[in-house]
């Protein structure tokens, strides 16, 4: 403990000294572009979650007056935006370097992209957050470290200095209800929107086009299709990030060889898709009713193609709400995990329209209840759930939050 307070004052110095000392002095010297809108991938760059999908909203609308780019650390993804005449940024270069400081806009749906000092040579910009996802666990200021910090004054400058819980100009939420009782709690913004996340605006069309399935596991839809179209029914099992016992494959409560054995038997197919920075299980062992589907591809199409959602904690299964389908809650590990996030924001069964399953026996049954026998218990919680977490469902969020981005942000395109 007595480290982590030395490292993490040792941080807070050199932000200091570099950041607020240089950086930003220095970023001062160049003009700020009033059309620069940065879209910041998460986990170094990456294409997918809510960044993407409203970066190729505004790519659609054609719009030449704004210049905007998607930034990513990640080549293999630079290279394959601008084989699709996407515009996009490679970091670190001097470019980049120049895009950030001149930047009006910048547009993330996670915390981390303040790193490297971005915070600093940004700090003109307005910023945007779109996150990434309802939550169930505890967030931002509802955790107890970061009250706790929050409470001392060191704490607050400490923060301030870092970047931490900065004050967003603008922050997206879902319905009233999260705006009013989690994220005003959680994060600190001058403005909420309810608009709902573009992601999700996937669900509403009759088939993703060529972008939207770009750095998605195209080779698992394909299959998955396939499959479907032969009569099988799609099993997605999509778990959240940070469990203590590091999956329910390790651990020993999922059995591959037996779920295999109980999918051939149902005619199931089963898709895993862990966590993008959870550590995953050896995907190697080739099952004939078993996909893994990339943990580093974008999710949003894949959810469209199943049937049954079995999750734990991850708030995809929010998203599922919108697809009106069965969801399975598999909670092997729910004491140590809770002990681990340091609880939940809500009570669990309160906000888990599904059965929750302890075992993998509980969990096979909960499955034939839902696509064998065609038992749905949970519909009316599920529609419950889905009107308090959603003010909107039309496919139309992206939309809302460009068209107040343009009225708040970009006086130039008003006139």
């Amino acid at each position: 403990m007595k480290m982590k307070i030395i490292s993490r004052a040792f941080k807070t110095v050199k932000i200091l000294i570099l950041g607020w000392g240089v950086v930003v002095p220095l970023s001062h010297l160049f003009p700020l572009k009033k059309n620069l809108v940065l879209f910041i991938g998460k986990n170094g760059g990456l294409f997918f979650d809510n960044v993407k999908y409203l970066y190729l909203y505004l790519h659609s609308l054609k719009q030449n007056e704004v210049d905007y780019y998607f930034f990513t650390e990640n080549k293999s993804i630079y290279e394959t935006l601008k084989q699709h005449n996407l515009p996009v940024i490679l970091h670190p270069t001097v470019r980049s370097i120049l895009a950030l400081v001149r930047a009006n806009i910048v547009i993330s749906c996670d915390t981390r992209w303040i790193k490297n000092y971005r915070h600093n040579i940004t700090s003109r910009a307005k910023r945007i957050q779109l996150w990434h996802g309802i939550p169930l666990k505890k967030i931002g200021l509802l955790k107890p470290d970061s009250a706790e910090r929050q409470s001392r004054l060191s704490g607050r400058i400490s923060d301030a200095i870092r970047g931490k819980h900065q004050i967003y100009d603008l922050f997206v939420s879902t319905s009233n209800y999260y705006t009013k009782n989690v994220f005003s709690k959680a994060v600190r913004s001058r403005k909420f929107l309810e608009s709902g996340y573009p992601r999700n605006d996937i669900f509403f069309k009759n088939k993703p086009d060529e972008l939207d399935l770009l750095e998605a596991d195209t080779e698992s839809i394909d299959r998955i299709n396939d499959m479907r179209n032969h009569g099988y029914k799609a099993i997605l099992y999509a778990p959240t990030l940070g469990d203590p016992m590091g999956n329910s494959i390790k651990a020993g409560f999922l059995n591959l060889a037996k779920i295999s054995s109980f999918a051939q038997k149902h005619k199931l197919l089963f898709v895993f898709k862990f966590h993008p920075s959870a550590d995953c299980c050896d995907e190697s062992a080739h099952y004939e009713n078993i996909i893994f589907y990339n943990s580093h591809k974008d999710i949003q199409p894949l959810l469209s193609i199943t049937d049954v959602l079995v999750t734990d904690y991850s708030s995809v299964y929010m998203d599922y709400l919108l697809l009106d389908r069965p969801i399975v809650f598999f909670a092997y590990n729910r004491e140590k995990h809770l002990e681990a996030q340091e609880g939940l924001i809500f009570n669990y069964e309160s906000v888990t329209p599904g059965p929750v399953c302890i075992s993998q026996n509980q969990l096979q049954e909960a499955i034939i209840n839902s696509v064998i026998l065609h038992k749905d218990d949970f519909a009316k919680q599920r529609e419950q759930l889905k009107k308090l977490t959603f003010k909107y469902e039309d496919g139309m969020a992206s939309e809302r939050i460009w068209n107040f981005i343009t009225k708040e942000f970009l006086e130039y395109l008003r006139k």
